[in-house]
């Protein structure tokens, strides 16, 4: 640990001197800086039943992410990113770390051909590259932005960009008449290094062209493949899956209207390629997709037609991000059976530890009392369906966004008969102090999102499931800079629903019947002081209530205080 103190006082003293006497900086910094505490007690029932927990817990730490730029000329750029943390409840360096947590180096060749080596962040399109967002995120009511910030920061989620490790580059040129600009780009990626005795090491390979005409059409050809290296293991048998995705796209302003119309089509296979006589499965399937979009000065509108064959896998698009297997931060283990606690609405709202990092060769687990329409975004396989969004922005006063859909399975599964899917949701955020010419700022925001699904036939082939997320969020100023909040969320699952049983080769070989009557809700109210829109803290004091009237020992009562103090240079 002293080694690596002294390392970092080293690198402090001297690579600020590197840029002494020179007219452009070579050497500047960015990076957060976080402090966060919280305390849990437990209430309720459960208070008095559970023998054998804790009544209350806690933790919390403070740590400097010390991002350096060291650019030793116009053309090149190193970027080291240095984190040192300390656990509270240890001194003089006990329970302290310091990681290397990113590291990348990027330039320009010729002044046409840029690169980038070392830590990335990669995204395509929804069908081939794309980090989804989890469940019961949409339309998250802005007074829970410290939990948001915490989960998305520590597990590299930059909007829906999935941070790997590898090389990328791209040039791109301007031509005259009736080609506009070409542009290149393409990347290669190790998701996973070799293991020894284990699983070989998976690489993606991937790039994008893009071709812009003056008459304001467009082409785009997307290509990824995730494929293991039979080498470097002992395996006789090595996965690949590539995906291709073909883009069209056309604007016109009629009106005074942006119109853009898009279509896109693919295909993929998913396979194994085998040193044996053993033969392994290989699928192959494909999607489509088509957008309106219609933007005026207030109102965007999107109609958008999806299909995706049940057989279409993209690990690139199709990798959740929720880890239901996980152990919760938060009494991960409770009652007196002592029986580790599922993954709730809580943890998907607070906890960065049940969350994914990495890509998935194979689809995910999910719950759907959570996540039954759309569980792998986008590309969830075997759905077909209309669905509408809009966006209203008068940023005076209101702003608004939406979205609701209809979808059906492409064929049934375990049954003939197939399930009908309805998803909705909106955000509605009003400035009341605008509104009602107040003197203190003053905001209120509302939020809902609601699931339904529904299959006929058969008692035990039926289906009849409704899930909905009520979320609210209030801020007052108190004075200049500090607000008093409060949010809710509140939500609320019932009826049944079916889920698969896969095999390694991603195979359905059993369903699962599921029966919900389940109600959460988490509470806050606190204060938030905010220097700048990125340096704040927030102190609140929380409660979260988990009942399910089916089973009892899934009921949870917790009270919670938490401190959080979030600065990014």
């Amino acid at each position: 640990m002293k080694k690596n103190y002294n390392l970092i006082l080293l690198l402090g003293f001297l690579i600020p001197a590197l840029g002494f006497g020179q007219a452009t900086p070579k050497v500047w910094y960015d990076g957060n800086s976080r402090a966060m505490f919280y305390r849990d007690a437990l209430s309720g029932n459960l208070k008095d039943q559970d023998t054998t927990s804790t009544r209350s817990e806690g933790g919390g730490y403070t740590a400097i992410d010390l991002g350096m730029h060291f650019t030793p000329n116009s053309e090149i750029e190193i970027f080291s990113e240095i984190r040192i943390k300390n656990d509270f409840g240890f001194m003089w360096g006990s329970g302290s770390s310091v990681d290397l947590r990113r590291l990348s180096i990027k330039g320009i060749l010729d002044e046409r051909i840029s690169f980038n080596i070392g830590d990335l962040y990669l995204r395509q399109t929804d069908f081939t590259l794309n980090n989804n967002r989890q469940e019961l995120a949409k339309y998250e009511p802005s007074v829970f932005q410290a939990y948001r910030d915490l989960i998305e920061y520590e597990n590299f989620y930059y909007k829906n960009y999935w941070r790997m490790q590898g090389i990328q580059s791209n040039l791109s040129y301007s031509f005259y008449n009736n080609i506009k600009s070409l542009e290149l780009d393409g990347f290669l990626s190790r998701v996973r290094g070799g293991e020894w005795l284990g699983q070989p090491e998976l690489l993606m390979l991937g790039g994008t062209s893009v071709l812009k005409l003056e008459n304001n059409i467009s082409f785009k050809l997307n290509h990824v493949n995730s494929f293991e290296v039979q080498s470097s293991s002992l395996d006789s048998a090595t996965y690949y899956n590539p995906v291709t995705n073909l883009q069209l796209s056309y604007r016109k302003k009629i009106n005074g209207l942006d119109y853009k119309f898009s279509v896109e089509a693919g295909a993929s296979t998913r396979g194994w390629e085998s040193t044996t006589s053993f033969e392994h499965p290989k699928i192959t399937g494909s999607f489509i997709k088509g957008v309106l979009k219609i933007k005026s000065s207030l109102l965007t509108s999107h109609i958008t037609l999806n299909y995706v064959d049940p057989n279409f896998r993209s690990a690139g698009a199709q990798t959740r991000r929720v880890e239901y297997n996980s152990a919760p931060s938060t009494y991960a283990y409770y009652t007196n059976n002592t029986i580790l606690r599922p993954v709730s609405l809580l943890d998907i709202t607070t906890d960065p530890n049940i969350y994914n990092q990495r890509l998935s060769t194979s689809l995910m687990n999910y719950n759907p009392l959570y996540s039954s329409v759309s569980p792998y975004g986008e590309s969830t396989p075997n759905r077909n369906g209309l669905k509408y969004s809009f966006s209203y922005d008068n940023s005076k006063t209101i702003t608004a966004k939406g979205d609701f859909g209809f979808f059906n399975e492409v064929i049934g599964q375990g049954t003939f008969e197939k399930r009908s899917f309805f998803a909705g949701g909106a955000n509605v955020l009003v400035k009341v102090d605008e509104l009602l010419n107040l003197k203190n700022k003053t905001t209120a925001e509302f939020s809902f999102n609601s699931e339904n699904v529904r299959r006929g036939g058969y008692e035990l082939e039926s289906i009849n499931f409704n899930s909905s997320l009520v979320s609210a969020g209030a801020s007052y100023e108190l004075f200049k800079n500090l607000k008093l909040i409060a949010g809710l969320k509140s939500f609320v699952g019932k009826g049944n629903e079916v889920g698969t049983e896969r095999n390694n080769y991603d195979e359905i070989i059993g369903y699962d019947l599921y029966n919900y009557d389940s109600q959460e809700s988490i509470m806050l109210i606190g204060l938030q002081y905010n220097f700048t829109n990125d340096i704040y803290f927030s102190l609140q004091t929380n409660k979260i209530e988990i009942t399910d009237k089916i089973n009892d020992i899934n009921r949870l009562s917790l009270s919670r205080v938490y401190f959080m103090f979030n600065m990014n240079l």
